[in-house]
C-alpha cells in the first residue's frame, strides 16, 4: 500500500534549529520525505487540489526531507507551482529566514556516497544533496581523492555548495564539479546540469535564478594526486612551517584557521562571510590601492580584481560594534553574529547600516552573501 506522505506532516514546525544564523523562524506545515516519489506526490497534490485544502497556513507551509532517489522520479506534473511559495532547505548554513514562511519548505536529506569512476588522474564521485559537506570533504581525503581542501569546515550541505559556488582560500567548488542531479518541481523530470550548464561564477549558479531546480546529487571530478593551493593570505604563513606539507596537512591548517576567526555556529548563531568580496575594475582598485595602500587585493582577470570586504569592514574599527541582537564578530569583520533571538528584520537592518557605512567610507558597494528568503 502507498504511504500517505501527509501522515507525517507537522504543523507550526520551528525552523529556528535548523538555520546556523538561529533566527527564529517557524514552518506552518513540515513534511520529512523518504524518496523522490513523495515528492513527485506533493507536486501533483499541490497541482491537482486547492492549497489550503490540508492546512497550509502561513508561516511555511509544508518542509519536505527526501532521503533516497527512486528511478520512477519523473511522473510529476505541476506547472503551476513557481506560483507557490518554496525553497529547499539543507544544512540552514546561509540562508536568512523569516519568522513565518508562507509556503513549501523542501529539506534535502538525501544520503549516499558512490565511486563512479576512476584512472590515474581523476576519481568520479557522485554525492547526494544531503550529506553534510565538511563530512565529505574529510571522506574525499581519507580515500585519497584531492582538490577540496581548502574548502574544509565550510559549514552545509552538499547539495547547497554548487548553488553557491562554495569558495575559500582561492578555490572554488566549481572547479571540481561534473555535474549536477536535479529535479525539476515545474516539470517532474530528472536532470542532469554538466558545469557549463551550471553557469558558475562569484558565488553563483544557474540555481540562483532557477529554484524549480532541486539538487538530488552532485557528481565530483577529484584529483588523483594532491595539489596544493597554498598562496592565500594566513595559509601560506602557516603551511610553509611545515616541511613537506601534505593535502591532510592543508586540511588541518585550514580548519584551525576558521576555528580560530569564525564563531561556532551552535554557540552563536552566523552564516560565516556575510558579504560577497567586491569584484571591481582595475582603475577603481588602483584609486583605492592610492588611499588605503594595506588593502588586500586579489586578481580576476586582466580587468578586474577582487578585494577583501573584511578588510573594509575592520579598518573602520567596526569589529566588535553592535546594534542590539546583532553585531560583527570581534574576531572576524565579515561575519556578522545574532547574540541573541534576533529576526530576519534586525539582522538586515544592521547589515544595512554596515554597507551604509563601508560606501560612505570607500564608495564601494557590499552585497549580501546569503541567500534571503
Amino acid at each position: 500500500m502507498q504511504k500517505n506522505v501527509f501522515m507525517y506532516m507537522h504543523q507550526n514546525y520551528s525552523l529556528s534549529k535548523l538555520n546556523t544564523l538561529r533566527l527564529i523562524s517557524q514552518a506552518d506545515n513540515f513534511i520529512s520525505l523518504t524518496s523522490i516519489d513523495d515528492l513527485s506526490d506533493i507536486s501533483n497534490y499541490i497541482n491537482c487540489v486547492d492549497y489550503n485544502s490540508v492546512g497550509f497556513n502561513h508561516a511555511g507551509s509544508n518542509c519536505v526531507s527526501p532521503n533516497c532517489v527512486s528511478p520512477n522520479c519523473v511522473t510529476a506534473k505541476c506547472a503551476d507551482i513557481e506560483q507557490r511559495n518554496f525553497f529547499v532547505l539543507g544544512g540552514g548554513s546561509n540562508l536568512i529566514l523569516p519568522e513565518v514562511y508562507p509556503g513549501l519548505v523542501i529539506h534535502n536529506q538525501l544520503k549516499g556516497i558512490e565511486l563512479l569512476a576512476q584512472d590515474d588522474i581523476y576519481a568520479t564521485v557522485k554525492v547526494m544533496a544531503g550529506e553534510v559537506w565538511d563530512d565529505f570533504v574529510e571522506y574525499s581525503l581519507n580515500n585519497n581523492w584531492f582538490g577540496l581542501e581548502n574548502l574544509s569546515l565550510i559549514p552545509g550541505t552538499v547539495g547547497a555548495a554548487p548553488i553557491q559556488n562554495i569558495g575559500a582560500y582561492g578555490v572554488e567548488v566549481k572547479s571540481f564539479i561534473d555535474y549536477v542531479e536535479v529535479y525539476d518541481i515545474n516539470s517532474g523530470q530528472y536532470l542532469i546540469l554538466n558545469n557549463e550548464k551550471c553557469s558558475f561564477s562569484y558565488r553563483n549558479s544557474v540555481f540562483k535564478i532557477m529554484p524549480n531546480y532541486i539538487v538530488i546529487a552532485v557528481v565530483f571530478r577529484l584529483l588523483k594526486q594532491a595539489k596544493l593551493h597554498t598562496s592565500y593570505g594566513d595559509v601560506a604563513a602557516q603551511i610553509a612551517k611545515i616541511k613537506h606539507p601534505t593535502a591532510s596537512d592543508l586540511r588541518k591548517v585550514i580548519i584551525d584557521i576558521r576555528s580560530s576567526k569564525l564563531p561556532d555556529p551552535k554557540l552563536i548563531g552566523n552564516v560565516g562571510s556575510f558579504f560577497h568580496n567586491p569584484i571591481l575594475d582595475i582603475e577603481t582598485v588602483n584609486k583605492l590601492r592610492i588611499k588605503f595602500p594595506k588593502l588586500p587585493v586579489y586578481e580576476v582577470d586582466a580587468c578586474h580584481s577582487k578585494i577583501s570586504a573584511g578588510w573594509l569592514i575592520d579598518n573602520l574599527g567596526l569589529k566588535g560594534y553592535r546594534v542590539g541582537n546583532v553585531g560583527v564578530y570581534e574576531k572576524q569583520a565579515l561575519v556578522l553574529v545574532n547574540y541573541d533571538k534576533a529576526t530576519k528584520t534586525e539582522i538586515l537592518s544592521f547589515a544595512k547600516l554596515i554597507q551604509d557605512k563601508i560606501f560612505a567610507a570607500y564608495k564601494v558597494k557590499i552585497n549580501i552573501e546569503p541567500i534571503i528568503v
